[in-house]
């Protein structure tokens, strides 16, 4: 008789083994599935959202490749001024996710190298002129930045110049996240970004099946880091610690796509009283913090984000 109960109790326990194993590896499947499906596509910038070089009678640019870890070769613009005959430092910018790579920021472009600086831009992997079939996911991102600065650290133009970064929205992730790879550069601002790659997918997970999307982020963690390696475990927070560079942290209260608390929410909380920070929130804006109510570049902060990277060359 106990030799029976004693064979219905293992009999049990590989049953349960057996469910929690089904089940761990259908949660990982629905969690890949899902992250899959949220990234696995390209991007072109759309012609109504383009500029074109003709738009800026001022503004010049060289075209550039360079190849990332995974032998993509990604393309890039060196944008200069031809009234500004010396440049005093170079803005790295990293563009959004969704709408193409940078030709859409051309503006911004014009706007800086107005002012005295040479601004490096590129197309992510699998946005516009750059080679890869998919995006693949956010910490494509870090890994892109981190190989465009190497890469324009490398040319004779720029050696010796100051590096600054600027990024919006996948671009703001990446852009506190390069800080784990070149905690060398001068200054970032980092413009409706957030921390980890997780908090996005997080929010977008509980806005289509609700709380219990957290359970999949432990199995999206565990993909990410099969896909990006070390990549997948970098923060905003960590870089911040790992650099003692300027941070100018912008963001919308109104921001929906990106919750304000996701990135500087998180960072004020730690540096609010750190002089090294500088943080502005808007409000009334939501995730288009860098344009006005008819949609047109919001120069006043483009200024302000200026006279903060101007500033750190002064010390």
């Amino acid at each position: 008789m106990q030799q029976k109960k004693k064979i219905i109790v293992v009999i049990v326990a590989i049953v349960l083994a057996l469910v929690l194993i089904g089940g761990t590896i259908g949660l990982y499947a629905l969690s890949v599935s899902i992250y899959a499906g949220s990234f696995n596509y390209r991007c072109q910038t759309s012609e109504q959202d383009a500029f074109a070089l003709a738009d800026f009678p001022a503004l010049s640019r060289d075209r550039h490749t360079f190849a990332t870890m995974q032998g993509h070769t990604l393309v890039g613009y060196l944008y200069k001024s031809t009234d500004v005959p010396a440049p005093k430092a170079v803005i790295v910018f990293a563009h959004g996710m969704g709408g193409g790579g940078q030709t859409g920021y051309m503006d911004i472009f014009d706007f800086f190298c107005a002012r005295g600086y040479y601004v490096f831009a590129y197309d992510a992997t699998a946005n516009d002129e750059s080679e890869g079939e998919v995006m693949g996911g956010l910490p494509q991102g870090f890994i892109d930045l981190d190989y465009a600065i190497t890469y324009a650290q490398s040319l004779d133009e720029l050696q010796d110049l100051p590096f600054m970064l600027m990024g919006y929205s996948w671009g703001g992730l990446s852009v506190v996240n390069a800080l784990n790879t070149h905690p060398e550069v001068e200054a970032v601002a980092s413009l409706a970004g957030w921390n980890k790659s997780m908090n996005m997918i997080d929010h977008r997970g509980c806005q289509m099946v609700g709380p219990v999307a957290k359970l999949l982020l432990p199995f999206a963690s565990v993909y990410e880091f099969f896909e990006y390696g070390s990549y997948a475990f970098s923060t905003g927070m960590k870089g911040f610690r790992n650099s003692d560079c300027a941070v100018m942290i912008v963001h919308g209260e109104q921001d929906d796509t990106i919750p304000i608390d996701y990135g500087y929410g998180t960072y004020y909380e730690k540096y609010a009283d750190d002089p090294r920070f500088t943080f502005k929130k808007y409000p009334d804006r939501d995730h288009g913090v860098m344009t006005l109510e008819d949609g047109s570049l919001d120069l006043a902060l483009m200024a302000e984000i200026a006279a903060f990277f101007d500033a750190q060359m002064t010390k």
